[in-house]
């Protein structure tokens, strides 16, 4: 997966590239329009960059000129990359358990475009958007990462909760069937077969420790 922040770096050293050495940034930008212009025709209809065909390119481009196309043409490189990937959408319902903040606080970053994707609409609510995870989200100090990027965090966190709980889980088991074993002085098999079937005896209490007893020995064996 391309990660914001990946994209962020690359930018950042191809526009710094661009402003200390314009011919190299004019070649990098030939090389991907050029590229990008025979694996993704469809992306290049009616051409939006200035630079249109390898003869129009101009060596007296201005370095600032050439940056505002470069970061268009890499927004489109960046976008036929992360397609290839197959965006996932997602309801605002969903995207607020990821965050672990209300419906309408994702509505509001979506109007304050905290949370923005290409053909987002400007409307009131956002209820019935499909939202992919291929979105930016901006962070309050400013740092932006994809959409993807926090829902793998999140259920990677979840695992590890899960896993931890279900560890937490077994223990208290163990710890139960100890006690029975400590209570009754061995083992459930052997206990019944010194004190008789819980089912048919007549010691109540028996009977109610055997159950839970049972229902401990059977859930650890089915963790094994």
């Amino acid at each position: 997966m391309i990660s914001n922040a990946e994209r962020k770096l690359l930018e950042q050293e191809i526009l710094r590239d661009i402003e200390s050495n314009p011919e190299y940034g004019l070649a990098a930008f030939k090389l991907i329009y050029n590229l990008l212009s025979r694996i993704t025709p469809d992306q290049f209809p009616e051409h939006p960059f200035t630079l249109v065909n390898p003869a129009d390119f101009k060596s007296n481009l201005l370095p600032s000129d050439l940056s505002q196309e470069m970061l268009q043409l890499l927004n489109t490189a960046f976008e036929y990359a992360t397609d290839l990937e197959k965006p996932k959408y997602y309801t605002t319902g969903q995207i607020s358990s990821y965050f672990g903040v209300s419906i309408t606080t994702i509505n509001n970053w979506l109007r304050e475009k905290r949370i923005s994707y290409n053909g987002m609409d400007d409307k009131p609510t956002f209820k019935q958007s499909r939202i992919p995870d291929t979105a930016i989200y901006k962070a309050p100090n400013g740092q932006e990462s994809l959409l993807r990027e926090v829902i793998q965090s999140y259920e990677s966190r979840k695992e590890i909760e899960q896993t931890y709980d279900n560890l937490e889980r077994i223990k208290e088991l163990v710890n139960v069937m100890k006690a029975f074993e400590e209570k009754y002085g061995g083992k459930y098999e052997e206990v019944v077969a010194r004190l008789g079937e819980p089912e048919s005896s007549n010691d109540w209490q028996w009977s109610r420790d055997a159950d839970e007893w049972r229902y401990v020995v059977k859930e650890l064996v089915g963790e094994r």
